[in-house]
């Protein structure tokens, strides 16, 4: 614990600190180092609220030491399944009375449920103790969130609850982080109203971009992207770092955070750019298919090999070879692409001679590799000669500053498209736009937009009624399949029809996207896919999924 004097003198140092930021991310970030500073915690990380008050999302989080792996937009439900509100849950508790919560031992604290803590313990390789957390409280105690604490110091310097001595210094400075947090998330959605008026304001940001690009890169964005927080401009450093070099490449991200675009911006930016670069999926293609697709075939290798054929690998010779979902590579493919990356030789299926390309390998993921090593269904070698150089690729909600300029873009792009004037979006709409946490990240907010677009009438700004039920707190009856009572019949026909209405809404929450949900309700593809069939559930019209090319 930090001296009574030096507690107050770096709050005042704070206020000066917070006071200067605008960036929503860099304000976060100046919260959990002060936190940690003042009361010696071992880990902080902020959840906010989303606009319905239904959850609280982790947008940001910083460590002592070596943590190994954190789950990406963690959401805690504010309410059990009575729809009141859960206060066994400790953040729950916090958000919904606005009384912080200050444990000095877990696992003898009696009336909480600390299932989510001791997950996150097993997912980082920590081990949590002591446990505080303060509600983000802005109005007359609206709450927008919670910033929580893991083994903080007490007064004696060991790991324990926190003396009233500090968490009232604590509390005072939470909730001037919060007002903080929020101003800076209003200044973000003034500029974006004040564009809407004046387009001639979107010229200084792009004046102060080109600016600081000359300034301090060698290299020019991808031309799609849309952005300029610092979430998104230290994963443009570390490309631009790794470009100039040969070294194999891991992109690593959720889905739709624009790991092909980066790919490419890679190949472009390296010494290969006149060369070509090759993408393969390789979640998209059965084994044998995809070892021939990737190392090719000879004459008479199985059924149907009329001719002999290259592989994508001999395609990208001199090139980048781009190979997006490589966690869901077959194990046995793994092996000859671990041969391609250490002595860049590959042998064709049914050929006995190996032969040389010199190829660029960028990977991308957005599957946990170190949980799929552990359960032998990743190789461990070729995850080390992969992970060269990682880059992580940052999810919407990790840069929410983004969001305005990115709605201004696709709006844009698509009324270029299709000829008509650029649509409004109203305050209401836009509110719920700046508040969602992007599970399907850009291509989410893109296919929600052009949804939005559709449904308003011409001339007229896009409304809250526009948006997906989801965003607003409304449900889309045609499309529900909640009865309106218990039906009757057999167990097995209700609990199907309760099974069909789940898989459907957790399909919209992963925007039609089957790994995802698979992932989300913890089944296998194959699963998703066979209940599919089995309910006849697909997606409806309309609702198709748009090809990302700006992310």
């Amino acid at each position: 614990m930090m001296p009574k004097n030096a507690v107050f003198q770096d709050l005042i140092d704070l206020s000066i600190a917070l006071a200067s930021e605008q960036k929503i991310e860099s304000v976060m970030n100046l919260v959990l180092e002060a936190s940690i500073r003042l009361s010696g915690a071992e880990g902080a990380s902020i959840y906010a609220l989303d606009t319905l008050a239904h959850y609280l999302h982790r947008v940001s989080s910083k460590y002592r030491g070596l943590i190994e792996v954190m789950a990406e937009g963690e959401r805690i439900p504010i309410y059990s399944g009575e729809k009141t509100p859960n206060l066994n849950e400790p953040a729950s508790l916090v958000v919904s009375t606005g009384t912080p919560v200050n444990i000095g031992n877990i696992d003898s604290a009696i009336g909480y449920d600390f299932s989510r803590i001791r997950e996150d313990d097993k997912l980082g390789g920590t081990r949590t103790r002591s446990l505080v957390i303060v509600p983000l409280t802005i109005q007359e105690n609206r709450s927008i969130g919670i910033l929580q604490l893991i083994n903080v110091r007490n007064g004696a310097d060991e790991i324990g609850a926190l003396e009233d001595a500090a968490l009232r210094p604590l509390m005072s400075f939470a909730s001037q982080a919060a007002v903080c947090m929020w101003n800076s998330r209003l200044v973000e959605e003034n500029s974006r109203l004040n564009r809407q008026f004046n387009r001639q304001l979107a010229e200084l940001p792009r004046q102060r971009k080109a600016k600081k690009e000359s300034q301090t890169r060698k290299f020019a964005k991808p031309g799609g992207l849309v952005g300029d927080s610092p979430p998104i401009e230290h994963a443009i450093s570390l490309i631009c770092k790794a470009a100039v070099s040969d070294v194999p490449i891991l992109l690593r991200g959720e889905t739709g955070t624009g790991k092909e675009m980066m790919a490419s911006f890679i190949h472009q930016s390296s010494d290969r750019s006149g060369n070509p670069f090759v993408v393969q999926n390789c979640a998209a293609l059965p084994e044998a298919l995809l070892e021939s697709e990737l190392f090719g075939h000879v004459k008479g290798a199985f059924t149907g090999a009329a001719t002999t054929k290259q592989g994508l690998a001999h395609e990208a010779h001199k090139g980048t070879l781009f190979l997006d979902e490589i966690g869901d590579m077959p194990l046995s493919l793994q092996a000859k692409l671990l041969r391609l990356l250490q002595e860049g030789e590959v042998r064709r299926v049914g050929s006995t001679k190996t032969e040389t390309v010199d190829v660029r390998i960028v990977g991308a993921t957005n599957v946990n590799l170190e949980k799929k090593i552990a359960e032998a269904e990743f190789r461990k070698d070729l995850f080390y000669r992969l992970n060269v150089f990682p880059i992580q690729m940052p999810p919407l909600r990790e840069r929410p500053s983004d969001i305005p300029k990115l709605i201004d873009h696709f709006l844009k792009t698509s009324s270029e498209k299709f000829g008509r004037p650029m649509p409004e979006v109203s305050s209401d709409a836009l509110d719920a736009l700046l508040c969602w946490s992007y599970p399907g990240n850009v291509r989410e907010l893109k296919n929600i937009l052009d949804r939005a677009q559709l449904m308003a009438d011409a001339d007229q700004p896009i409304q809250i009624t526009h948006l997906p039920g989801e965003l607003v707190g409304y449900s889309d009856k045609e499309s529900s399949r909640m009865p309106a009572v218990i039906p009757d019949g057999d167990l097995k026909t209700i609990v199907g029809q309760y099974e069909a209405l789940v898989l459907e809404a957790k399909m919209r929450e992963a925007n039609w996207n089957k790994s995802l949900a698979a992932r989300i309700l913890k089944v296998s593809r194959r699963t998703i896919i066979e209940k599919l069939n089995r309910y006849n559930i697909s997606r409806p019209k309309g609702y198709e999924i748009p090809d990302s090319e700006s992310l």
